[in-house]
């Protein structure tokens, strides 16, 4: 197993699953500007997105643990569609509608399977240099199996959500959870579809190897600010 390197604080250089994704699948920037929104990021993997859908993984906790009951989807539909029509800022419309096209699609592709919501986990393993950080939106069980989703939009290249589910394999595999590809699954509310980890646990591994080490590289020399000399697409990060 691969000995982190340390860094400044002397404690190892931790990235998001997140971050390994977009870092390998993102073109056109220098690897600091790409780096720095992860780097000066300080609530933790996954608190973004987890936080954006909080709504919608509410409602679908409450559903299942409500023994599937139809009628608190629909309550919460009908809150999030009410919220999304008063919302002043369209920011806040946009979220609330997504809330609501995640629980609609979750609906359609989950809504009859007896999942059972567990305790979240977070999620790490060492490659390259550095600690991977990796955490579901949803962990679930159905008949003694596990399965771990994520929610998004998919905004990103295929390439990018293979590569995401595969981090998190990796992760909850080097964590100690023995859960199978197919059982890793993104659900993209912008088409409402169902993309499902593939692969083997080597899958990726050279190209994630040869990424961590340009970042444990980078790492420590990136500022919270670009340098002076930094073009307009770095400034922009």
């Amino acid at each position: 197993m691969a000995k982190a390197i340390r860094g400044k604080d002397g404690g190892d250089i931790r990235v998001s699953m997140s971050c390994l994704a977009e870092f390998v699948t993102s073109y056109g920037r220098s690897p600091e500007s790409r780096l720095r929104p992860f780097k000066f990021n300080k609530r933790g993997e996954g608190f973004a997105r987890s936080s954006y859908y909080q709504y919608a993984l509410r409602t679908i906790r409450a559903y299942h643990s409500g023994g599937n009951n139809p009628s608190i989807l629909d309550r919460d539909l009908l809150e999030m569609r009410t919220r999304a029509d008063k919302a002043v800022e369209s920011w806040q419309r946009i979220k609330f509608e997504r809330n609501a096209s995640a629980v609609v699609a979750y609906r359609r592709i989950y809504g009859n399977r007896k999942f059972r919501i567990l305790p979240n986990r977070r999620l790490q393993y060492r490659i390259g240099g550095i600690v991977v950080t990796a955490q579901p939106d949803l962990w679930a069980e159905e008949q003694k199996t596990q399965v771990l989703l994520k929610i998004g939009m998919a905004k990103h290249n295929v390439s990018y959500v293979d590569m995401l589910l595969s981090l998190l394999r990796k992760a909850a595999v080097s964590s100690g959870h023995k859960i199978r590809a197919r059982n890793i699954v993104y659900l993209n509310v912008s088409n409402g579809k169902e993309l499902v980890c593939s692969g083997g646990l080597t899958r990726f591994n050279r190209t994630f190897a040869a990424a961590a080490k340009e970042i444990a590289n980078v790492w420590p020399q990136i500022t919270t600010t670009p340098p002076p000399s930094a073009g307009p697409s770095e400034a922009r990060a």
